[in-house]
């Protein structure tokens, strides 16, 4: 079972991986750039610990991927997208943003009546993924 949250956390992680690896030798940036954008994934994971809100610096992030680092950009899970939403719904069309809509009124749904959904497994189904 993978709830909402451990889903998109899982899904930053691997962005903060993925970032840590790039930005850190990338070529068009100064380190203290790279350094502010690998500083907001600390701070971002110290919101999902204490349980703040990380809506914020994840937006934030994303921001800064797509302006700074387009190279990065496509490898963007566009679920990150959604899940921080602000300005980032701005990079999602009209059916994506349908398609979350759903994928989020069936998960609560659901999930009022049996707290073991998967949200990845709910995801595939509206995604017509399997």
């Amino acid at each position: 079972m993978t709830t909402r949250l451990e889903y998109y956390r899982h899904l930053n992680d691997a962005l903060s991986e993925l970032c840590t690896k790039v930005v850190t030798q990338h070529p068009n940036h100064s380190e203290e750039s790279n350094n502010e954008l690998l500083e907001l994934f600390a701070q971002l994971d110290d919101c999902f610990v204490s349980n703040d809100d990380y809506a914020l610096f994840g937006q934030q992030i994303i921001n800064r991927i797509v302006s700074h680092y387009p190279d990065i950009t496509p490898q963007v899970h566009r679920d990150l997208l959604w899940f921080f939403g602000g300005d980032c719904l701005h990079f999602l069309g009209d059916e994506e943003i349908q398609k979350y809509q759903e994928l989020e009124e069936r998960y609560y749904e659901l999930n009022k009546a049996d707290e073991n959904v998967s949200y990845r497994n709910l995801r595939a189904q509206v995604f017509n993924m399997h």
